[in-house]
């Protein structure tokens, strides 16, 4: 058997399809867990909501439970900002997850636990209140940001609420994961 010099080597290496010449990193798992401390919501899962005859299905929410958008980012570092949306309120007085959310303060952390065990922090940025029908407004791109969606202005008139309250998260450079 012959043997080959670096150079004849690296160039036998350069023709192989198969070999990677840098290790990527893998992105991180789908996320699981939502803690916002300030709200004294801790670990509430994370469930997809799957968009059904043209609406996500909110089916799987309760009190406790939080549905990441599908359509929107899959996890930290996606390409399209992550949404995650959750109840004020439930039937009979319960709150909901995101009670509360419209009163957190710019700099209050969200942190996101992922189905591999990492932690990410997010620091809230702004808020604003959208019509329901207000879709693009969640749809950004851009890998730093997670928005909590949720209802808001509950109109006594018409028994329901007529605004949802976007509240907009980006990672915190200090405590992302190396």
């Amino acid at each position: 058997m012959r043997r080959l010099n670096r150079r004849q080597a690296l160039s036998v290496l350069a023709a192989m399809p198969f070999v990677l010449r840098r290790r990527m990193p893998s992105p991180p798992a789908p996320p699981a867990a939502l803690s916002i401390p300030d709200l004294g919501l801790h670990d509430a899962p994370i469930v997809l909501l799957p968009i059904l005859d043209g609406a996500w299905d909110e089916a799987r929410l309760g009190a406790r439970e939080v549905g990441l958008l599908q359509t929107t980012g899959r996890w930290p570092g996606d390409a399209l900002a992550m949404v995650l949306a959750g109840h004020v309120t439930l039937e009979g007085d319960v709150r909901g997850p995101f009670y509360g959310l419209g009163a957190l303060r710019s700099g209050a952390p969200v942190w996101l636990k992922t189905q591999d065990g990492r932690a990410w922090v997010y620091r809230v940025v702004g808020r604003r209140l959208l019509r329901p029908d207000d879709v693009k407004a969640i749809y950004r791109r851009d890998d730093r940001r997670l928005f909590l969606l949720t209802c808001a202005a509950w109109d006594i008139q018409r028994g329901r609420y007529v605004r949802r309250l976007l509240l907009e998260a980006e990672l915190s450079d200090a405590l992302r994961p190396g």
